[in-house]
């Protein structure tokens, strides 16, 4: 991979920049060009290689106007800290990232590409989400709602039924809020101080009200951040979900909270079958094998790691050595300018009294004995 004649899968339109594109690959390490490459999903980017310790070690014209007009200096001070900080997880974990960030008065994506002793960071302009998606997703919203009247019709001459239908509307309701959140036009987030222990305790509450066996590890001391917690919520009860769907029958849960630096740490651990090498690795990488490619994961995965990127955050899967797998979802515990960060659809519940975010992102994980009213 170390020059064009040995590349024939890159493309001519990549290769025909040559003051810019070539300077940059020539004399680069096996490693840190296909980390570049993998990074480059559309004609050339501004990136920058950057070391463990943030120096810039390496970057193309395009991001010097981003960044600065010298080379060999560090990251630090240009970008905000938590996005050094998810850098420097990136690089400790080997976890590719993609953070929203803006940087003057432009919204850029953040690619974070970890490579040898440090990570290619590749600058995407944020793209324009679409509103067809959002007009696609209130109609079948009303899909959704029609089907809860059909179902509060049903509950007293067919409760089977009825729950069934109620069911089917719920896993409407979940995958139209992950599109939203993922493809449709960003709405205001609502930012506000959360308290952390708390709001666990509220999803392990409703997860024990429906027979789910789980259990909370609770830290010495309540932690309090900054951010959203219905869409925090909603990403913690959809790792939840997988971590059911995945697990096998007897999975057991046990969810926790601690502060790790400035950043809170969520975890939730299973002790169910655990993955395999391959999809571990395809959970945590979202270049190659994304998740939402038809027969992959699904939405979920996806969704968790955009609400996490949203608050300025990172999504990472673990193997356990006892067995089952842990998911850990890391948020700074403040944010200088949220409303700089990011934009996305709420959470939508609104749609009829008494339903939860567990009604709704475990509608692919439970049988429909929770649906019923009875």
């Amino acid at each position: 991979m170390e020059t064009r004649k040995n590349n024939p899968d890159m493309s001519a339109d990549l290769w025909g920049r040559e003051t810019e594109i070539e300077v940059f690959f020539d004399g680069l390490p096996q490693d840190v060009l296909y980390a570049a490459c993998r990074g480059l999903d559309a004609p050339l980017r501004p990136m920058a290689y950057v070391s463990d310790q943030l120096m810039v070690l390496r970057q193309t014209d395009s991001c010097r106007s981003i960044l600065a007009d010298v080379g060999f200096y560090s990251v630090e001070g240009i970008l905000p800290d938590q996005v050094c900080e998810t850098i420097r997880q990136c690089i400790r974990t080997k976890t590719d990232q993609k953070l929203p960030l803006q940087l003057r008065e432009t919204r850029w994506e953040l690619h974070i590409v970890p490579a040898g002793q440090g990570a290619v960071l590749v600058f995407a302009p944020a793209v324009q989400q679409q509103a067809g998606v959002t007009m696609a997703a209130a109609r079948l919203r009303d899909c959704a709602q029609n089907l809860l009247f059909q179902a509060e019709d049903l509950d007293q001459e067919n409760p089977e039924k009825a729950a069934n239908t109620r069911q089917q509307a719920m896993r409407i309701l979940r995958q139209v809020n992950h599109m939203q959140l993922l493809f449709g036009t960003p709405e205001p987030m609502r930012w506000g101080e959360c308290q952390a222990c708390a709001m666990v305790q509220d999803i392990l509450q409703q997860l024990q009200e429906r027979g789910v066996d789980a259990v909370m590890r609770e830290p010495e001391k309540e932690i309090t951040f900054r951010g959203d917690e219905r869409l925090i919520s909603a990403a913690l009860m959809t790792l939840i979900s997988n971590s059911l769907r995945h697990g096998g029958a007897e999975t057991k849960l046990v969810l926790t909270v601690e502060q790790v630096g400035n950043s809170v740490s969520f975890g939730v651990l299973d002790y169910g079958l655990g993955l395999s090498d391959l999809a571990l690795e395809r959970m945590n990488d979202t270049w190659e094998k994304p998740d939402a490619l038809v027969g992959g994961w699904g939405l979920g995965v996806p969704y968790a790691r955009r609400i996490a990127a949203m608050h300025g955050g990172l999504l990472l899967f673990l193997r356990r050595k006892e067995g089952g797998t842990v998911a850990h979802l890391r948020i700074p515990l403040h944010i200088e300018d949220p409303e700089g960060m990011e934009s996305g659809s709420d959470y939508q519940t609104f749609l009829t009294s008494g339903i939860r975010i567990s009604d709704i992102e475990l509608s692919d994980a439970l049988g429909t004995d929770i649906y019923r009213t009875e």
